[in-house]
């Protein structure tokens, strides 16, 4: 294995290497967002490729007591992953080489966000996805079950209060980015808090959200195109402002909008929220964590306590559709 430090400097190896599957699948998108990542969210990022297989990982400080709100444990891990919050996993190729080259690291790692199950692994949280069959939003909303069509015209009818409209990422400005903050703030066991400029600087679309009388701003969402997918990167509003105007609702639901105009075929509604996504006609996709420490010793007793703070899967099944 060959150990890395930037991005630019995998991307060169890779081509030497020839190696077209591996390049492929470790796609343009992946080396634009780690590339930015280095430059604003620097944090022990590393590289490692073989002929085989490429692993991507940092380093982050966690709190391993966090989900038993004892006192904190804070330790050092190698998380590999994106440093940045989406379900993206961190290798490419070969598994069975990548757990391999993970287990011989000294310390303790944590592989996040596999599509697959590990021997003695647990659960990390699952990410929703929208499978979009659909020529008009109208007709999607048509397509839904009377009890949770009702619930999506109430937040219709609060939308009257709400302008929507497309900016420019260069307009994204610190009121913005407080309403991420915001969101940050709220949520448990938050991995990375990015900075303003990675809403500036990376290429994606941004919708912001304000009042039609103030035209104050009260939310945002951002949104990028890969292939054949939309993915709702990040977000922002303000706690006291969901019941004003239904405000994560009408984020949700202009995510779908946006994905139909664009005939695109599966919306990426990452991870968190579980209800609201299910009630709106998302799938639940698991993924899967495996931690180990290259002490004997703890590596067994974390194996064991793996259950106890594995996500625990949302387990009310909803029938959105009537076709269900």
């Amino acid at each position: 294995m060959i150990k890395l430090n930037s991005v630019n400097d995998l991307v060169i190896e890779l081509n030497k290497s020839h190696v077209i599957n591996l390049y492929n699948e470790f796609n343009q998108e992946a080396i634009n967002i780690l590339e930015l990542l280095e430059r604003i969210n620097p944090c022990g990022q590393q590289y490692e490729l073989s002929n085989n297989c490429i692993i991507v990982s940092y380093e982050f400080k966690i709190n391993l007591l966090n989900f038993k709100n004892i006192f904190p444990l804070n330790v050092k891990v190698q998380i590999i992953g994106f440093p940045i919050s989406i379900c993206q996993k961190g290798y490419f190729g070969d598994r069975t080489l990548v757990m391999k080259s993970i287990e011989n690291r000294k310390g303790l790692k944590i592989v996040l966000n596999d599509d697959m199950e590990f021997n003695n692994g647990g659960r990390t949280l699952s990410t929703f996805v929208f499978e979009n069959k659909f020529s008009s939003f109208d007709e999607y909303v048509n397509a839904l079950r009377s009890n949770y069509r009702r619930r999506i015209n109430k937040a219709l009818f609060n939308r009257n209060n709400i302008e929507i409209r497309k900016f420019d990422s260069k307009s994204f400005t610190t009121n913005h980015y407080k309403l991420y903050l915001s969101i940050m703030e709220r949520t448990e066991n938050p991995l990375e808090t990015l900075p303003i400029e990675f809403f500036v600087d990376y290429e994606s679309e941004l919708y912001e959200f304000l009042d039609k009388t103030t035209k104050e701003i009260i939310g945002f969402i951002q949104l990028k195109v890969i292939k054949d997918k939309l993915y709702f990167l990040f977000g922002g509003f303000r706690k006291e402002d969901v019941g004003r105007y239904d405000i994560y609702y009408n984020m949700i639901l202009k995510i779908i909008e946006v994905g139909i105009e664009k005939r695109i075929h599966y919306i990426d509604f990452g991870q968190t929220a579980e209800e609201c996504k299910l009630k709106v006609g998302c799938k639940e996709v698991p993924k899967y964590l495996y931690v180990h420490h290259s002490n004997p010793i703890l590596n067994y007793t974390i194996q064991k306590l793996i259950p106890l703070f594995s996500y625990k899967p949302y387990n009310i099944e909803h029938h959105v559709f009537k076709q269900d």
